[in-house]
């Protein structure tokens, strides 16, 4: 998966989540808080959607420089208080951000 950002622009990147084969609610999960992690950026993201399974991240926060960047999406719940990655490179769902401007 790939997200594109760009630079203090509003965009909204949105990722809508499942498993197996239904949309995965993030609320009945327990999951407090999600992070995009770049390159040493953490950017909050907010979980949307009528089924709660769809997370939204403002990618315009990222104040890299241009260019593709790893990321990991990290999901925050009382099993998992320092953090869970559920995409990123080397987990089932990799994940690279691009960012411009």
């Amino acid at each position: 998966m790939e997200l594109s950002a760009y630079r203090n622009i509003g965009n909204i990147e949105k990722v809508a989540f499942s498993q197996d084969a239904e949309p995965l609610n993030f609320d009945l999960a327990g999951i407090t808080a999600v992070k995009l992690l770049v390159n040493g950026e953490q950017i909050p993201a907010t979980v949307t959607g009528e089924k709660r399974n769809v997370v939204a991240i403002r990618t315009g926060q990222i104040t890299l420089r241009p260019g593709t960047y790893d990321g990991f999406l990290v999901v925050f719940s009382e099993d998992f208080p320092t953090g869970e990655v559920i995409a990123g490179p080397g987990s089932v769902v990799d994940l690279t951000v691009r960012v411009f401007l």
